[in-house]
């Protein structure tokens, strides 16, 4: 029986700020209906790894791809991997969710009033 198509892959990122490379070379696979928890300890890079998934940070190296589905990304004067169609990421991102911890939730408003307070 043929394997399913990976809800998420990411296949060999990196991310460096200056000389130090907070990413070496990270590979992970998610199937549709995996719950995945990411540990580690402080500055470890478990939320560059998150932000560098849907471009909210831009890695140095490697491949993402969202339901079988590669990003397509392009090398920037400065070295990062940037997307080369921005419809894709906005679309992709669209599709790709993340819960972080410390939210600093308002204890009195309601979900959605917590989430758009920001942009107000």
């Amino acid at each position: 029986m043929a394997e399913a198509t990976p809800a998420l892959e990411i296949r060999n990122l990196h991310k460096r700020y200056g000389d130090l490379e907070v990413l070496k070379g990270i590979s992970l696979t998610a199937k549709d209906g995996d719950v995945i928890s990411i540990l580690g300890s402080s500055g470890s890079g478990k939320s560059t790894f998150l932000r560098c998934i849907n471009l909210l940070e831009n890695p140095h190296q490697g491949q993402i791809f969202v339901a079988g589905e590669e990003l397509k990304l392009r090398a920037a004067k400065n070295g990062d991997l940037v997307a080369a169609d921005n419809k894709q990421i906005n679309r992709l991102r669209s599709e790709i969710g993340f819960v972080f911890q410390n939210f600093n939730l308002w204890p009195h408003m309601s979900v959605l009033d917590n989430i758009i307070e920001a942009p107000r």
